[in-house]
């Protein structure tokens, strides 16, 4: 990506979820179709044969100029994030892990659109928030099946 779409991402970052670019000083990024960030060290690295080096980071959207953060993106800095942030309780977390929709309720201090879910100090991926809802973008290679045993579900009853 050219320098000026790097700086629109950054600028996204911090405008949407309260990132400081400074969060980004150590690393590099590098343009493959989507936007990869690796560390400036693996960026000076004379590697010919690969196409791709570093953690895809987000995706551009040229035509509506929106991004969209990865899941890997969001775990390793939603910790940065200050707004547009929403955080679980544990059977809301337990939902979103097996790629539910959550219903939340109003959220103060988040706005709709792209979130980043939190539980505890954990970030776990993103979702679109609308109206107290929260609907999963989890991958699906990265959801969870759980099952409850059958003394707990018991227990429950």
């Amino acid at each position: 990506m050219s320098n000026e779409k790097v700086r629109f991402v950054l600028r996204y970052l911090e405008q949407r979820f309260g990132i400081p670019p400074e969060v980004f000083q150590a690393y590099a990024f590098y343009d493959a179709g989507d936007l990869w960030i690796l560390s400036k060290e693996a960026a000076d690295l004379p590697i010919r044969t690969f196409k791709r080096k570093g953690l895809r980071f987000a995706r551009y959207f040229e035509r509506d100029r929106t991004v969209k953060l990865t899941t890997a993106a969001i775990q390793l800095f939603g910790r940065y994030a200050r707004r547009n942030v929403v955080h679980l309780t544990r059977d809301q977390m337990l939902a979103y892990v097996q790629g539910l929709d959550v219903d939340l309720g109003p959220q103060e201090g988040v706005e709709d659109g792209q979130v980043i879910v939190m539980y505890g100090p954990d970030a776990l991926g993103s979702g679109l928030y609308r109206a107290g809802r929260l609907k999963n973008q989890l991958p699906k290679g990265r959801r969870i099946a759980l099952q409850v045993p059958e003394n707990e579900e018991a227990s429950r009853g």
